[in-house]
Formats: structure tokens, C-alpha cells, sequence
């Protein structure tokens, strides 16, 4: 814990979530998926990735589209097969280099 909080200034602050596709423990339909998840602050999408769980295994590993709107990690996914999954995300800010981690689980259908 300590080695965390010597690694971020100070004055870093956590990102903020304000909206995702999907939406945690939603079901989703279809064959091919895009995710996006919307911060409260402008993301490096160069220096951030999108990852697709199942079972805590990653089934893919995406790259954000890098035209993206500045606080937004958007990437398409293709097609996955039915079941419960969980989009994990590393998320540099672009203001100040700190990366927010997060997930949530869904399930696909």
C-alpha cells in the first residue's frame, strides 16, 4: 500500500465511471459486441485497454479506438459466444498519468 501511494502524486485523482456498455450484471444480445466506458476526465487511449474475461480468463484483449471522444475507451470486440463475462479496464488519465482500474460483469446472450 505504501509503494501505491508513494507512486502517485499527490494531487492524482481517481477517475470517475459515469457510463458503460454494458452496464454491470446487464445481458446483452447479439453476435458481435462493442464495449465503451465514459470518464469524468480525458483517457490516454494509447496508454489504456479494454480486457474480456471468462471464467477470469482473458478472451480478448482490445485496444481502444484511439479517435474516440477524449473521455471515452471504446473498442469492438466481435463475436463472442454465449455466457457470463466481465470487461476489466486500465485506463490512463491524460491529465496526470494515473491509471483508474475497474470491471464489471455480464453476461451475453
Amino acid at each position: 500500500a505504501l509503494l501505491l501511494a508513494l507512486s502517485a502524486p499527490a494531487w492524482a485523482e481517481t477517475m470517475r465511471v459515469l457510463e458503460s456498455s454494458p452496464s454491470a450484471r446487464s445481458t446483452m444480445d447479439g453476435n458481435r459486441q462493442e464495449f465503451f466506458v465514459r470518464f469524468d476526465r480525458p483517457v490516454d487511449h494509447g496508454g489504456s485497454r479494454l480486457l474480456v474475461l471468462r471464467d477470469g480468463e482473458v478472451v480478448r484483449s482490445l485496444a481502444p479506438r484511439l479517435g474516440a471522444s477524449p473521455e471515452t475507451l471504446y473498442a469492438a470486440a466481435g463475436s463472442l459466444p454465449p455466457g457470463r463475462y466481465t470487461l476489466r479496464w486500465e485506463a490512463r488519465s491524460r491529465r496526470d498519468g494515473t491509471v483508474t482500474t475497474g470491471a464489471l460483469d455480464f453476461d451475453l446472450r
